[in-house]
Formats: structure tokens, C-alpha cells, sequence
């Protein structure tokens, strides 16, 4: 007897923490939808006066029906969450999540329980959220589009004035005059190239970006890349070197400017970062399947090199690995992640290695198609190119700059008289941008020497920033006899 007491006492006492669970509507309701008991929520959310009979399939008629006097579920499974919604004594509705099981009347008393969540407040925020998403989606389209047009038509002043500049370095200017022209020319060629490069964003942002295949010469297109980027390489005392492996073809089928642009990019940064030392480019094939082949490049500087754990910022948009290399080199930040994208979209990844001080190599592979055999011979027998057609070196490709420019050995003897041979002229000429290139040069070339040749080193690059002519050559020729002496000395040992 004691036992069946304190059994009726649980019961009693779950069935009470069951109706006062917070903001839960609870019901218990007979075989025919009647509601015996609810919860004090109940008439909170809908409205009902506590003695009103109420019964489930009014209160939830899409969910819940009465067939052949007995409730149902209309196609919801029993014991499982759902929603639909709960009619108010208003006939408004609300919409609910709704649990159902049914009982055993003999031992409860009862044909079932409902439990019903009132869900109006997360589904208006839910609402807000799908407006904010399709509002902030406009408002990005928008902008792009804004951003391309701009962009667009900031192209034809920029062009016209680069035009001009042109036509007037052909017309009789005295040196000033042209150094001033010239740096007007360089700097609507650098505006252009942003332009382009915001211009590509919005289009790849936008969807808009096509790959265009068609056949083309590979041979050619390595040729016009390279005699392109060795005036700007040679300008900085800089080596350029591009191997293409004989083994692929001349005709393939691909985007030829998608495909210049990428490496037009990667050489861009390669002789913007690098000082001293070389820039090397090297092609290989790396698989053939049937007419397909993929294509793996590699593009070695001995520049600034990047930290480990700068790594992550190279590819994001709007982003370089330092704030100081804007203001030094200057750039949108821009151009890695286009990079990034054209590969991909030519079926291939991007990789870097590299090292603080050591250097940098961006490799990257694309998909091309092989063209017809018979195109291939009669433009190889024809062509003369300016790159390096046959097996690439690996160990011309794993050069460091650290021992091609070792003090004292024949390569850092090459080096820094052939850039201080063109400091005498650019000083001479009073062109101090360039003149401030090559000293920054020669300072690298000696930098890992006696502190006296780095302090002249440093002294000539200061003195050619002031642009003070007489001071500048004093400088040169202080360093110059100290380099001699030095050379002198190593040959003696």
C-alpha cells in the first residue's frame, strides 16, 4: 500500500513539472481531441479563458485530425519534432514546434500529451536574416558594378594622357623635360595595370569571368613574355632567365591571355621585390593524356621573400604581407588573387615556397590541349625564340642569390660594376629614381662585407636620394677604391 502511495506521489509530482515547463504550451487530451489539462501558457499564447473546452484538432487543424472519433496525426510522424501552426481564440494564427505522443489510458489516464513551442519571434528573425542576405547580395552587385564602371571609364583618361606623354618624348625636350614626361608615362602604365586588375575582380566576383580556348603558339607567347619583362629586369641590374622544356608542343589549345596574365603578374611582383640576383622561369609538362596536358611553371626570384607566417595573407583580396610594402612598392593587393582565380579556372593550383630574405617560387599548373602535329612543325621550323628551348636545369632553377653573388667572385664583380657603370650615367643625367635603383643594388652586392664598404655603400644611396650631382660622384668613387682594394686583397690570397 505504502509503495503504490509514493508511486501516485512521482507520478503526480512529474505531471506537474511537465504543465509548469516555461513557455511551453503542454497538453493532455482524450481519444477525441478533448483537452483535459493544459498549461497556464496556453491561454498566454492563444488567448483561451482557463474553463473553455478546447480540443487539439481546432487549435491545430492542419496538423492534427479527428477520424472516426479518434485523433490523428495528418501526415507527421508520432514522437518527432514539427512545425505548423496553433489557431488563437481570434482565429489568428501562430506559428508552433510540435511534439506528439500518445499514451496508455489505463495507466495515465489520458490519450495522449502535446508539447508546443511558440516559434513567432525566431521565425521573424530568421526573415530578417534572409533580407539582410538578399539586401547585403544587392548592395555587393551593386557596388561591383559600380567599381567596373568607374573603372572603365577612368581607362580613357588615363590612355589619352599616357598617349600624349608618348607623343611628346618623340618631340625636341631638353633632359628635365623628358625625365618628367618619362615619369608621367610610368605612371599612367602603373594606373592602367590597377585599373585592369580592379576591373578583373569586379568581373570575378561577379561571375562574369570567362575562359576563353583557342589555339595558339605556346612558343610565341613564352617569346613576347619574355622580351616584355627583360627591359624592366635588365633596368635593375636583374638576370631573367626562362627554360621551356622541348617536349611541349609549339600549337596547344588554352587561353593564351588568361594565361599571359598570370605570369605577367607573378614576373610583375618577381622584379618589383627582388633587388639583386635573378628572376628564372621555368615550363615543364607533367602529364599527357591523350590531347590533354597539363603544364607546371615556376616563377624563382631571390627578392624579400615572405615569412612562414605571412603565408596566408598572399592570396586574399585587398591584401599584401606587410602595410610598409604599399607605401614602398606600392599596389592594390589585388593581384595574387586574381592569379589565384584564373588558375583555377584553368584547372589548376597555385603554390608558393619561400624564405624572409632568401626569396620566393610561385608554381603553378594549368590544363591546355594539345593542337594539330602538322601546325606544330612548320612554326617550329620557322621560329627563333629568345628563351632557353630545351631540358630545364634544376640546378640553374635552385641557385641562390647567396652564392651566385658571393664577395669577391666572378659573378659579384659582374654585378656591381655593371650597375655602377649605369649609376655614372644616371647620375649624369640627373635621373635619380633610377640612379637610386642601381645604389640600392650595389648596397645589396657588398652587404655582407666589411662595415667601411657598407657604410660608403649606404652613404652613395643616401647622397643619390638628396640628388646632389658632385656629392654623388665623390661618393661613387670613394666606394669604387674601396671595392678595388678589397678585390685586390682577395686576389693576392
Amino acid at each position: 500500500m505504502v509503495d503504490n502511495i509514493t508511486n501516485l506521489e512521482q507520478k503526480i509530482k512529474r505531471y506537474k513539472t511537465i504543465l509548469a515547463l516555461p513557455d511551453m504550451m503542454v497538453f493532455f487530451f482524450e481519444k477525441d481531441g478533448h483537452i483535459i489539462e493544459r498549461s497556464t501558457f496556453v491561454s498566454e499564447h492563444l488567448g483561451y479563458a482557463e474553463e473553455e473546452n478546447l480540443y487539439m484538432h481546432e487549435i491545430f487543424c492542419s496538423a492534427i485530425k479527428l477520424k472516426d472519433g479518434k485523433i490523428i496525426l495528418a501526415d507527421k510522424q508520432e514522437g518527432e519534432c514539427f512545425e505548423t501552426v496553433a489557431y488563437k481564440k481570434n482565429q489568428t494564427c501562430i506559428p508552433v514546434r510540435v511534439y506528439v505522443i500518445f499514451l496508455d489510458e489505463k495507466e495515465t489516464g489520458c490519450y495522449g500529451m502535446c508539447y508546443a513551442q511558440n516559434i513567432a519571434k525566431q521565425k521573424e528573425k530568421t526573415k530578417e536574416l534572409i533580407y539582410a542576405k538578399v539586401e547585403a547580395k544587392e548592395a555587393h552587385k551593386e557596388r561591383n558594378e559600380l567599381v567596373a564602371n568607374v573603372t572603365h571609364e577612368l581607362r580613357t583618361p588615363v590612355n589619352g594622357v599616357m598617349g600624349l606623354a608618348t607623343n611628346l618624348l618623340d618631340t625636341n625636350l631638353s633632359s628635365e623635360q623628358k625625365e618628367s614626361v618619362e615619369i608621367i608615362r610610368q605612371c599612367c602604365t602603373t594606373m592602367i595595370k590597377i585599373i585592369n586588375n580592379i576591373l578583373d575582380y569586379s568581373k570575378l566576383q561577379a561571375g562574369k569571368f570567362t575562359i576563353e580556348n583557342e589555339k595558339f603558339s605556346f612558343h610565341r607567347m613564352m617569346d613576347n613574355l619574355v622580351k616584355v619583362n627583360t627591359p624592366q629586369a635588365e633596368s635593375k641590374g636583374i638576370k631573367f632567365i626562362c627554360n621551356v622544356s622541348e617536349d611541349i608542343p609549339d600549337m596547344i589549345i588554352g587561353d593564351e591571355l588568361r594565361l599571359t596574365q598570370v605570369l605577367n603578374n607573378l614576373l610583375s611582383n618577381a622584379i618589383k621585390f627582388t633587388s639583386v640576383g635573378q628572376i628564372v622561369v621555368n615550363v615543364v609538362k607533367t602529364v599527357e593524356i591523350d590531347e590533354e596536358l597539363e603544364l607546371f611553371f615556376m616563377v624563382i626570384d631571390s627578392g624579400i621573400g615572405i615569412a612562414q607566417n605571412e603565408m596566408d595573407k598572399l592570396f586574399k583580396s585587398f591584401s599584401q604581407v606587410d602595410a610598409s610594402i604599399t607605401r614602398r612598392f606600392g599596389g592594390t593587393g589585388l593581384g595574387l588573387n586574381i592569379v589565384k582565380d584564373l588558375v583555377e579556372m584553368m584547372g589548376g593550383n597555385v603554390h608558393v615556397e619561400s624564405e624572409k630574405g632568401k626569396g620566393s617560387t610561385f608554381s603553378f599548373s594549368v590544363r591546355v590541349k594539345r593542337a594539330d602535329a602538322a601546325d606544330n612543325v612548320d612554326i617550329l621550323k620557322e621560329s627563333i625564340y629568345s628563351f632557353n628551348l630545351g631540358s630545364v636545369s634544376e640546378d640553374e632553377s635552385d641557385l641562390q642569390e647567396s652564392e651566385m653573388y658571393k664577395l669577391g667572385s666572378a659573378e659579384n664583380i659582374k654585378a656591381i660594376y655593371a650597375n655602377m657603370e649605369k649609376l655614372v650615367i644616371c647620375i649624369e643625367m640627373e635621373n635619380w629614381d633610377r640612379a637610386n635603383s642601381f645604389a640600392e643594388n650595389i648596397k645589396q652586392l657588398v652587404a655582407e662585407d666589411a662595415m667601411n664598404l657598407k657604410r660608403k655603400a649606404f652613404r652613395l644611396q643616401m647622397t643619390v636620394r638628396k640628388g646632389a650631382h658632385e656629392d654623388a660622384l665623390k661618393q661613387y668613387e670613394e666606394l669604387k677604391e674601396a671595392l678595388n682594394e678589397v678585390f685586390n686583397k682577395e686576389e693576392g690570397q
